[in-house]
This record gives structure tokens, C-alpha cells and sequence, in this order.
């Protein structure tokens, strides 16, 4: 007898036994008469069987037609091979988990061999008996669920972004149509993202110029990114809707690759309407602060004190009074858009700051006179406390933001009426110090502040600086809060830097600190403080040759309470 089928059928088995892949042969009945070492592994679980169990309770959806023999309607046709399913698979512990299943008939009619493999493939010639084998290919899908998966829900998560988004975004691929919309994009070009996709996006938004010109599509930054690979960010843009108007845009493209292959850019866009009609609305205010309102109060302020100045003395005393009132308040008034269109100007990048060493004593004694012109002359009385240390900065603009600072605690509006009923002490202290490469600017008034008018400008001048403004408990019988101004000293040459230490350390040594100057006032009750004298230079609208008339006559004086 020869030996050539025992071998074929061994070299097959083997062959069988290395594919990736679970084979099982089921019988008639629908049991598993044998299976490969994968399937063993896939299925079989210690202390159980694989072969002998039933075809359905390893594979509880297969459709139970395709079984040969007894399970099969004589009418039903076998079918040679089917195409892959996927379903729950039951392991011989009763642990499930995702297959895909592909099954195919093999005529048999007898079994003579060891096993139904050798029965399978065994050469039969024509000795067809009508028994039937089905042959499945079970692939486990375990990984390849959870691949899909990760995959599903990050797609999920990008979807869910892109529709969050509120900047528009397009995908195009290498030939510019459009194969990602998000729903911001459709919104801002009014169109429906069916109505994009697979269209050229240049052609529907991007074939015109801000002038109505056409713009040819070679020299868009689209084209330059699915062209060259890199990326634009553009600034002065315009997409164009459906119905025709014109979009002004901020726009950035960036190429898609795959791997080093480009297949795509995407195109992100943030209408800038908005932010257009706010420059505009901006502009217009400073157009009213600095034609329409300034002028005025200039004109009125010049007017009422020529009148408050009138030699021949033809006015009664109160009328006199009270001209000399309203030309300090329209001199407050004129002051603070001053210092309002200064701002303006300053934090739209049309001025900048103009740094310079100055003596830190000169900067608050300018700022406590600067407050003096926005509250009016003997308003408030003042205790201060300023080192004659060098700093780097804006000395214009810093003792601007601290004549706000003591204006706010003073509580004294535009008008020069007081903002309700004091609190403690009527005394506002200003006291500054030199802390490393850190200058430390207290302010405690009266009043809490926090005005919208004032605290804005003060952050805004601040920040520039690089300096912060916050507030804080002041301890002390008086109590209360008091604003903290910290700016950086400056970067001089490194000579001068290591100079203003070393003469910012000895003053340190030799003087009380900013929290001790407001410490010691609060513990003397309000005593000896160092008084601020009416500033050097008159106040605008109030000249100086009648301005102690007029303060005495108004029954106030410097060093003298809030109030009228």
C-alpha cells in the first residue's frame, strides 16, 4: 500500500495548521468534526472540548440552512462559498466575542481516512455518494473591533469639534473641491454643506478681491498650499456667500499630507464683521472725545475763566464762586478725555511707551498732582512715601494711571461731587518702594474704587508695563482695602541696573516699606502725615492769581476733608 495519501494528508494538516486564520468542518448533523490548531486556540478553552460540540452553539447567528444535510430544506440550493459575515462567537466557556465568517461545501462520501481533513481532500474520482462537509473560516475580529472603535470614536470626536468650532473650516483635496465642511463655514457663506461638497471651492467663495476684481485661483494662498506645501495665515481676505456679499476674513491654509504625499489643505477662515464694525464704532468715539466734546469743554473752560478773572469785579462774590467752580470742573472734565483719547491711542498701537530713567519720587509727586487736576484742588489731603530710586519707564504714562489710582479712592467724580459717605480716615496714602527689579506702588483712600472709568485706564498702562494691578486688605485700625501697583524697574545697561540695586537695597534698609508707610498711618490715627502742597504749575481753567481766592472763598484748602 502506498504511503503518497498519508503524506499528502499530513503536509496538508500542517499547511492548514499555519494559516492565520480558524478552520472548523462540520458534518451533516452540524457538529465540528475537526478544526485547526487556530481554531483550538480561538475557541477552545482549558478542560473543554472544540470537536464534537455543535456548529450553533459555537456560532449562535449562523444561518442554519447552510449546514449540509438534515438541517437543509430539500429545497434550498448549497451554496458554494459565501461572502464574509460578521457575528458573536461562543467559546466552549461561554465567553463571547466578534468573528467573521465565511463558510463553503465540500462533497464527501465516505471517510476512510484518520480524520475528516484526509476525508476532505482524499482523491475520490467519481464515487460521489451526495454527503456533504461545510468548511468555515472563522477570522477573529477581537483587535480589529477595538481598532475600529478607537478609530470611530476619535472620528466622532473631530466631528464633534468641527461642529463646535466657531471658526470655518474646509477641507479640499489636491484639486481644490471641497470634501469637508463644518457647520460654522456653511454658516458664514450661507450655504448648505451638501451644496459644497465636491464642488471647486474657488469658484463659489474665493473668486474675487475686497475691490470686486477678479482674483485668478493661482495666486490664492489655497493654491500656493496644495501647490508648494506651506502654510499662509492672511489678513485682509474676503469670501464671497451665496446671495453675493462680501465676507472680510482672517484666513490660514495648511497642506494635508499622507505621510510625505500631499492629498489635500484645509482652509480656515473667522469673519471679521464683527470685529470690523467694533474699529468702526471705536474710531467714532474718538472722533466725539477728541471734535465733538473736547473742543466744547475747551471753548467753555476758557470762557468761564476769563469771566471767573475779571478785573473790574463786576460780579457779586457767590457768582464769582461759582464761576471759578465750573471752570475747575470743566478742567477736570477736559483732563479726563485727555487722558482718555491718550489711551486709546496708546493701546490701539498708534503710540508706545517712551521709556526713560527718572527718580521714582518724581513720578508719584507728578501723579499725585495729576489727581489733584482730575478732583480739583483741595479735595484731599495726602500722606506720601516715594524713594528717590531710579526706574525705567514711562514717567508720563505711569503718573497718569497713578492720578486715576488716587482719583478712584478719592471718590470725587467729573462733576467734583463726593460718591457717597466716606469710610475711615479722609487721608489718601500713597506710598511706593523698590523691591528687587520691582517697583511697589500702594494707593489707600476713603473710598473702595473699582470705577469704571478710572480702574480700566490704570490696568491698560499698567499691563503695558508688564505690571500688575490688584487689590488687597490693608491691616490696621482703619482696615480697609488698598490698590497694588507692581511694574518692573526696567533693563537698563547692566551698570546702571547693578547701581539702582544696590541704591534700592539701602533705601530699602533705611526707610519703612509701602505696607509699614500705610501700617504707620493707620496706627497714628490719621496724625502727621506728609502733606502734598497745591501743584506747582495751576490748574487748567483756574488761574493762579486767583486760585487761593477762590479756595478760600469755596471754604477749602489743601490738606482739607472730601466734600464740597
Amino acid at each position: 500500500m502506498s504511503s503518497r495519501p498519508s503524506r499528502g494528508a499530513a503536509r496538508l494538516a500542517a499547511i492548514l495548521d499555519a494559516l492565520p486564520d480558524a478552520l472548523l468542518l462540520v458534518n451533516c448533523n452540524g457538529t465540528v468534526v475537526n478544526a485547526n490548531s487556530i481554531a483550538l486556540e480561538v475557541f477552545e478553552s482549558p478542560g473543554t472540548a472544540l470537536v464534537g460540540r455543535g456548529l450553533l452553539d459555537l456560532l449562535p447567528d449562523f444561518d442554519s440552512k447552510l449546514i449540509p444535510g438534515s438541517m437543509r430544506r430539500p429545497d434550498d440550493a448549497p451554496q458554494p462559498r459565501t461572502k464574509p459575515t460578521r457575528m458573536v462567537a461562543r467559546r466552549t466557556d461561554g465567553t463571547q466575542f466578534m468573528v467573521e465568517v465565511t463558510s463553503a461545501n465540500l462533497e464527501d462520501g465516505r471517510t476512510p481516512y484518520e480524520s475528516s481533513f484526509e476525508a476532505a481532500f482524499a482523491d475520490h474520482g467519481n464515487s460521489y455518494t451526495g454527503d456533504e462537509l461545510l468548511m468555515l473560516v472563522v477570522r477573529d475580529l477581537t483587535g480589529t473591533v477595538d481598532t475600529e472603535a478607537e478609530l470611530a470614536r476619535q472620528q466622532r470626536q473631530t466631528e464633534m469639534i468641527l461642529r463646535a468650532a466657531a471658526e470655518g473650516v474646509v477641507g479640499v483635496d489636491t484639486e481644490g473641491r471641497v470634501v469637508l465642511v463644518n457647520p460654522a463655514a456653511a454658516q458664514i457663506l450661507g450655504y448648505r454643506a451638501g451644496e459644497l461638497g465636491g464642488q471647486k471651492l474657488h469658484p463659489l467663495v474665493h473668486h474675487s478681491r475686497p475691490d470686486g476684481s477678479q482674483l485668478p485661483w493661482e495666486e490664492t494662498p489655497l493654491a500656493d498650499s496644495l501647490r508648494s506645501g506651506r502654510k499662509h495665515r492672511v489678513r485682509g481676505q474676503v469670501l464671497w456667500t451665496k446671495d453675493g456679499r462680501a465676507v472680510p476674513v482672517d484666513m490660514t491654509t495648511a497642506p494635508v499630507r499622507d505621510g510625505d504625499q500631499l492629498v489635500g489643505a484645509v482652509l480656515a477662515f473667522t469673519d471679521r464683521t464683527a470685529y470690523d464694525a467694533l474699529a468702526a464704532r471705536h474710531e467714532q468715539l474718538l472722533a466725539v472725545l477728541e471734535s465733538g466734546l473736547r473742543g466744547p469743554l475747551e471753548q467753555l473752560r476758557g470762557e468761564l475763566g476769563g469771566l471767573a478773572a475779571d478785573p473790574a469785579g463786576q460780579l457779586w462774590p457767590e457768582a464769582n464762586q461759582t464761576l471759578h467752580y465750573l471752570a475747575a470742573g470743566y478742567a477736570r472734565m477736559t483732563t479726563l478725555v485727555d487722558n482718555v483719547l491718550g489711551y486709546q491711542r496708546l493701546d490701539a498701537g498708534a503710540e508706545r511707551l517712551a521709556r526713560e530713567t527718572v527718580s521714582l519720587d518724581e513720578v508719584v509727586s507728578a501723579g499725585v498732582e495729576g489727581a489733584i487736576e482730575l478732583i480739583g484742588p483741595g479735595r484731599a489731603q495726602f500722606a506720601v512715601h516715594a524713594p528717590p530710586v531710579e526706574v525705567e519707564v514711562d514717567p508720563v504714562r505711569l503718573a497718569q494711571a497713578l492720578a486715576h489710582l488716587v482719583a478712584d479712592v478719592a471718590g470725587v467724580d467729573a462733576t467734583g461731587n463726593a460718591q457717597g459717605p466716606a469710610s475711615g480716615d479722609s487721608t489718601i496714602v500713597v506710598a511706593a518702594a523698590q523691591r528687587g527689579d520691582v517697583v511697589r506702588i500702594e494707593v489707600r483712600g476713603p473710598y473702595g474704587g473699582g470705577s469704571p472709568v478710572h480702574e480700566p485706564l490704570v490696568r491698560g498702562i499698567v499691563r503695558r508695563h508688564g505690571g500688575v494691578l490688584q487689590t488687597h486688605q490693608v491691616p490696621g485700625a482703619g482696615g480697609g482695602s488698598a490698590y497694588v501697583l507692581e511694574v518692573p524697574v526696567g533693563s537698563p545697561d547692566p551698570a546702571k541696573a547693578a547701581a539702582r540695586r544696590k541704591r534700592g537695597a539701602q533705601e530699602s534698609r533705611g526707610s519703612q516699606d509701602t505696607q509699614g508707610a500705610l501700617d504707620a498711618h493707620s496706627a497714628q490715627g490719621g496724625g502727621e502725615t506728609t502733606v502734598m502742597p497745591v501743584p506747582s504749575q495751576p490748574v487748567r481753567g483756574t488761574p493762579a492769581a486767583h486760585a487761593a481766592g477762590a479756595a478760600g472763598r469755596l471754604g477749602v484748602g489743601v490738606g482739607g476733608d472730601l466734600g464740597e
